[in-house]
This record gives C-alpha cells, sequence and structure tokens, in this order.
C-alpha cells in the first residue's frame, strides 16, 4: 500500500482557530486522537533470521508479516508498535487538555530516535490484561520516493499496518529480534475529508516509563513534556492508496490533495514532507 502526503504547522496560538475551521472543511467534529509509540530497531538482517516461533501475537498472519520482511531485505527499517484507547475509553476521560469536542486515530512518522533520553530500556511484557480497551498495530513505513523534475509535489511512501488482535506485541518484536529504541505519544485530532485524513497534533515524551504507561490516558499527555518546546502543531493530510503501480489512483489521490492544499491556503501552507526527516532506515 502507498501513502501521499502533506504537512504543514499551526502555532499554538491558532489551534482553536484552524480546529474549526477544520471542522467546518470537513463537515465533522473532531476526532480525538491519542497514541503510544514504541519505536524498534532490528538487531540484524531479517534476511537472516531463522524462521520465527512466536509465543503471542497468534493472529498476525504469516502472510502479512513475511510480506514485511521481504520488504526490509535491503536496507534495515525501524518499525512500530502503535497503541490506541478505544473510543469509549477517551469519552470517559474528557479532553484532558486536548481543547476540543472530541471521541477516537491515526500516525505521523517523526525522527525521534535519539529525542527519548532515559526512557529507553529493557521493557517488559505488555500482554493486555483483562479490562484492557486499546488496540495495538505494527507499522512499517519506507522511505518516502524522489520526486523527479516536473512531479507533483508530494510526499509518497510505501507503508503497511498489521493489527494485532490477541498476545504479547512486545514479546512478538523480541521474537523478530527487534529491540525498542525510543517511547512517543501523539495527540491531537482527525478529521475525514472525502478521502484524505488530516491530522492535526503534537508529539510528546512520556513523564514515566514504559511499564508505567501501558494503558495510555490523556493522564499521561498532561504529564509529559513536548518534542517541539515552541508548541507548535504538525498538521498532516494523507490519502492511501492499494496500489501504488496503478497510475490512474496515485493520479486521483494526488489530485485531491492538491485540492485540499488549494482549499486550505491561506489557512494553512501545506506542502511536502523533509525526505531525510521522514527517513525510517538504520544507519
Amino acid at each position: 500500500m502507498h501513502e501521499l502526503l502533506l504537512f504543514g504547522q499551526v502555532p499554538s496560538s491558532r489551534h482553536d482557530q484552524v480546529l474549526n475551521i477544520l471542522a467546518g472543511v470537513a463537515a465533522m467534529q473532531p476526532v480525538q486522537v491519542l497514541e503510544k509509540h514504541l519505536v524498534f530497531k532490528p538487531n540484524r538482517l531479517p534476511a537472516s533470521a531463522r524462521p520465527v516461533q512466536v509465543g503471542g501475537a497468534q493472529d498476525i498472519q504469516k502472510s502479512q508479516v513475511q510480506a514485511l520482511q521481504a520488504q526490509n531485505q535491503g536496507d534495515l527499517f525501524y518499525l512500530r508498535l502503535v497503541a490506541e484507547p478505544s473510543s469509549t475509553t477517551l469519552k470517559g476521560q474528557g479532553d484532558g487538555g486536548l481543547n476540543a469536542k472530541v471521541e477516537g486515530s491515526d500516525e505521523i512518522m517523526l525522527d525521534v530516535r535519539e529525542a527519548n533520553g532515559g526512557l529507553v530500556g529493557d521493557i517488559q511484557s505488555t500482554a493486555p490484561t483483562e479490562g484492557d480497551s486499546q488496540t495495538w498495530t505494527l507499522q512499517y513505513r519506507d522511505l518516502p520516493e524522489v520526486v523527479q523534475p516536473g512531479r507533483r509535489q508530494i510526499t509518497s511512501r510505501l507503508m503497511a499496518d498489521i493489527p494485532i488482535t490477541s498476545g504479547d506485541p512486545v514479546q512478538f518484536m523480541k521474537a523478530l529480534d527487534y529491540t525498542h529504541t525510543a517511547t512517543y505519544l501523539l495527540a491531537g485530532h482527525r478529521f475525514t475529508h472525502l478521502s484524505a485524513s488530516i491530522l492535526l497534533h503534537r508529539l510528546f515524551l512520556p513523564a514515566k516509563p514504559f511499564q508505567e504507561i501501558f494503558n495510555v490516558s490523556s493522564k499521561d499527555i498532561s504529564q509529559a513534556r513536548l518534542l517541539d518546546p515552541s508548541g507548535t502543531y504538525i498538521l498532516q493530510a494523507a490519502v492511501r492508496v492499494q496500489d501504488g503501480s496503478k497510475v490512474e489512483t496515485m493520479t486521483k489521490g494526488s489530485l485531491e490533495l492538491l485540492s485540499l492544499k488549494e482549499t486550505l491556503k491561506g489557512v494553512v501552507e501545506l506542502d511536502m514532507g523533509d525526505r531525510l526527516a521522514l527517513d525510517t532506515r538504520v544507519r
């Protein structure tokens, strides 16, 4: 699967104004996004690994894992485990300082590999317990493609999201020979406009070690510190295309993003993301 992306920046002083404008453009109330991202680094080439013997996350289909490993045959890539509480859990927690009407998710990849300080360590089991109401997803993001001169100025990259419906996600990553390197939180709001997902958000570094924030909540955000001290919000507009080899479909997705860019002109300037800032390869 491919995703097409445009990015913009919104000062914290304009957050409420832009949120209201996006609600008008999308004709919907903002949906609260609250996610915990665990970044994992491979210890060796997946191609050289033995067949994976997993005791957890049994519901991940073998074909999906094999496809993910096949994409990693050349370069080594960081992978993410993303935990997202259910919409009912979020509604029960209130705003938690997120400043909007809310209800239940999406993503962005920024380079936070070195930003997590002492929060990196040997994390233990995260097997869901009775009463847990969050979902886990294994995410892969490729290096964005190089935009050729004369082509539409839109970020395009391969991606894969594999839902984990049972078992222990972290033990599964250990079985794949991946090591946890960083933890960060994502908080903001999402809109859907036609085929585009619009995400207005900020990234936070948790105040607690990983073991203590397994069940992510709004309280964790209020105690965390901003990754960007200026408080600036990131606006991401994304369209996902099932088959990136189909020129017609890719063109349609690109035109939809460019149309949204024109609609938001004067409100938020959307542009391509920095290719190196979105680089998920291990160096």
